[in-house]
């Protein structure tokens, strides 16, 4: 295990498994990249109603769902799988649902905590009325609480990414085990981050960071600053496509992980 979770070892793993993934998982990048390009088509061409809005909850749903068919389809060719391929889909949909209900509870904090500080801010030097308070960072800088708030902003990223790190095989896990597995690979990781953070960000979030841009620039570069609601769903479908190589080498980043962390499942 020791080997295999060095960045050497988890670096040749990886690009191992990517390749592995890259055929067995073409149909599934095509239907995800296919929802979610109908996705933003939605958004910027439905109505502002309620029933859009009903409409628009759902199709994030099954986008949702075919993002879970892509990641099945790899992970069952990198661990194989207890279930068929629609339940594990559906028990990892259920999974990342659950995430999202945790990160938006700690994004809505984290923005209630910066809004209380600018307001106190605002109130302090005697501008009262949000709407009013000139320059909130002059301010800060003035009182002497710019620096140790950027440094608290600073830190809540760092935060935010040693928590993702942390859950970075419940997917695998849920796809291999066709149980809804979040919390329950935190031990898995425990004690792991300095090996598994660099290996995550290399690995998964500079090619991703890569290929969002090269996906915007290209949107751009060919539908304009302002398209319409077919080009937009087109310049998605783009920069998608230009990220997926960064899903490939994720997933198989994840499955070596969980595959050498994981505790044996017990019948």
């Amino acid at each position: 295990m020791t080997d295999r979770l060095t960045f050497a070892g988890l670096l040749r793993e990886t690009l191992k498994g990517a390749g592995r993934v890259i055929v067995p998982s073409l149909p599934w990048t095509a239907l995800f990249i296919f929802a979610w390009g109908y996705l933003v088509w939605a958004a910027a061409a439905l109505p502002e109603s309620a029933i859009s809005s009903i409409l628009f909850a759902g199709l994030a749903l099954l986008t949702l769902y075919a993002h879970s068919l892509f990641s099945v389809s790899m992970y069952r060719v990198l661990l194989g799988s207890e279930a068929s391929m629609r339940s594990a889909a559906f028990k990892l949909t259920l999974s990342w649902l659950l995430v999202f209900t945790v990160m938006a509870i700690i994004f809505s904090i984290w923005t209630l905590f910066f809004s209380m500080v600018g307001a106190s801010v605002g109130i302090v030097s005697g501008e009262g009325d949000a709407g009013q308070i000139s320059d909130i960072t002059e301010l800060m800088q003035q009182g002497g609480t710019f620096w140790p708030l950027f440094i608290v902003f600073i830190a809540s990223f760092f935060a935010l990414f040693w928590f993702v790190t942390r859950l970075m095989t419940f997917a695998a896990a849920t796809s291999h085990r066709a149980q809804v597995h979040v919390f329950r690979t935190w031990s898995w990781t425990k004690g792991q981050f300095k090996r598994l953070g660099p290996a995550l960000l290399v690995m998964t979030f500079l090619p991703l960071a890569v290929g969002l841009v090269i996906g915007v620039f290209a949107g751009q570069a060919i539908w304009g600053n302002e398209p319409t609601a077919i080009e937009a769903a087109l310049a998605a479908g783009l920069t998608m496509l230009a990220c997926t190589p960064a899903a490939w080498l994720g997933h198989a980043l994840a499955a070596t992980v969980y595959k050498a962390l994981a505790p044996v499942q017990e019948n």
